[in-house]
């Protein structure tokens, strides 16, 4: 098994989010006549999946389409891990999208990929803010319901918060589906127990402990004359 350092990961997002080449990706540069000078940041209704593409669950609000953000430190921050904590990126300003007309949507994840519109490459998706700040590691019993101890994070009844598989690990606990949008339904310092509906109407039952990372998000409601905008530091994208 092989582990890439930090510095290396540091290289790959400064590549991917910035065009700047350092290191061996100095020389692993793209030759493409045309380089992508953008990337493009979309806004979804559900979760796009792991497997997805840049239109799976994407909203369709009037006047809606997705925003170029520049493959430039303008665009994009970049900061190097270190110890435990992972490489990541956040974009470096305010993203907005057009004004909402008359047909509007609830929003929940963004996505982040190469075309303007279609189809187009998924690169990265997330759930829309506010958050805990950098994802939050857990580790879940196997119960009915399946209990949850987060490291740095204290959560309340009724938060909205989404569950992902740690990087390089097996799977979640069995009950539990990534990208799901959960509700803490029961909490008691920093542990709690989730369910699919609000008031804990829904608890989730597990049948084998495990770990993941936990988000707190919730949902973005745009209605007619309503501009959505992903705050500076809102996306966060981290590479361990």
């Amino acid at each position: 098994m092989a582990t890439l350092t930090f510095a290396d990961t540091y290289a790959e997002m400064n590549a991917l989010f910035c065009a700047v080449f350092s290191g061996a990706w100095n020389t692993l540069a793209q030759n493409a006549a045309s380089p992508a000078v953008n990337l493009y940041v979309s806004l979804h209704n559900g979760p796009p999946g792991n497997s997805g593409s840049q239109n799976t669950n994407e909203t369709a609000y009037t006047n809606y389409s997705r925003a170029a953000v520049s493959r430039t430190t303008g665009g994009w921050t970049v900061t190097q891990g270190s110890g435990t904590t992972f490489s990541n990126v956040t974009n470096a300003a305010a993203i907005n999208f057009p004004t909402c007309g008359p047909s509007g949507d609830t929003l929940t994840h963004w996505g982040l990929g190469l075309s303007s519109s279609g189809v187009g490459t998924l690169l990265a998706w997330g759930p829309l803010g506010p958050t805990t700040g950098p994802d939050v590691s857990f580790e879940c019993t196997s119960a009915s319901p399946g209990v949850l101890t987060c490291y740095g994070y204290s959560p309340a009844v009724n938060d909205r918060v989404m569950v992902a598989q740690l990087p390089g690990t097996q799977g979640l606990p069995a009950g539990f589906t990534e990208g799901t949008i959960y509700y803490v339904g029961t909490a008691s310092g920093s542990t709690c127990s989730l369910s699919t509906t609000a008031s804990n109407a829904n608890p989730v039952n597990t049948t084998s402990t495990g770990q993941g990372l936990i988000y707190k998000c919730a949902t973005l409601a745009v209605s007619n004359g309503i501009t959505p905008a992903i705050a500076i530091g809102g996306m966060l994208i981290q590479k361990g």
